[in-house]
């Protein structure tokens, strides 16, 4: 009798596309299924959870997305960097009963994640199907415009909640091939403790915003944790991470902070 094998990822994925797009409703939708017709402005991004489940050829494959609503107005470049970045898969989302929308795909949206997260799978998402049938203007551009990008594109309605499912299942295929691909192309060389540390402790400056005050809590939570810069073991290391959280957890709130901590579990988990 075969053992059948399992994996499980932790994937962050990144919604972005113009203002009232329906981002949030579509993580709604798909999250708690429910949808909210009066439209609330996202502020910053908002990070949502869901496990989904995948029954491969020769294994099953556990997967959490961590979905980051990130804020659509073209101006907030900072914040749109910080959501952005990390990601292992962008879903850019557009209105198809708003024309700019689509048009902003090529002008502005794709060359900003090429930019900040270059190698990330984009699924194209035309929401709004309730608005604009397949057969309208709109939906023709937007699907040239995956055709040239060679991007694969569905199209949705969080208000029915049609392909909903469907294109969150979607973009996790493509972060799960992404990962088989990269594997078989041959992983870099594993990083030290040490530099793990250091990566640990800037990521930790720079979500925390004032380096001084950062460092300060460091110091304590490596102290309380009991963590050895001489000889650091990682059961010491994962715990201080832990610590840091629960700073974390009354800065920018539970659900990024989360996020925040299993990233900095993974550097210190997969170091040597």
């Amino acid at each position: 009798m075969s053992i059948i094998k399992s994996k499980r990822y932790i994937k962050k994925v990144a919604l972005v596309g113009d203002s009232a797009v329906g981002k949030t409703s579509l993580i709604r939708r798909f999250v708690v299924d429910v949808f909210d017709d009066k439209y609330i402005a996202t502020i910053g991004a908002k990070v949502s959870k869901r496990d989904l489940e995948y029954n491969l050829p020769d294994k099953v494959v556990y997967l959490t997305l961590m979905l980051w609503d990130i804020l659509g107005q073209k101006d907030y470049k900072k914040m749109r960097t910080q959501g952005l970045t990390g990601a292992h898969g962008v879903m850019l989302v557009t209105d198809l009963s708003r024309p700019e929308t689509v048009k902003a795909v090529e002008e502005f949206w794709l060359p900003e994640i090429w930019e900040l997260v270059p190698g990330a799978p984009i699924l194209f998402v035309g929401n709004k199907t309730d608005l604009a049938d397949e057969t309208s203007n709109t939906v023709s551009i937007l699907k040239e415009i995956a055709r040239k990008a060679e991007m694969p594109i569905i199209l949705s309605s969080a208000k029915t909640g049609e392909n909903v499912s469907a294109t969150f299942r979607r973009i996790g295929e493509l972060m799960i091939a992404n990962e088989m691909v990269e594997k078989k192309a041959g992983e870099p060389s594993v990083e030290s403790i040490a530099q793990a540390i250091d990566d640990v402790v800037s990521d930790f400056c720079e979500q925390y915003g004032d380096t001084y005050r950062a460092m300060e809590i460091v110091e304590r939570e490596f102290a309380r944790a009991k963590v050895s810069m001489n000889s650091p073991s990682k059961d010491t290391l994962l715990m201080a991470i832990e610590y840091l959280s629960d700073v974390e957890r009354d800065v920018h709130g539970r659900d990024v902070s989360e996020v925040n901590k299993l990233r900095r579990w993974k550097m210190i988990d997969e170091a040597r």
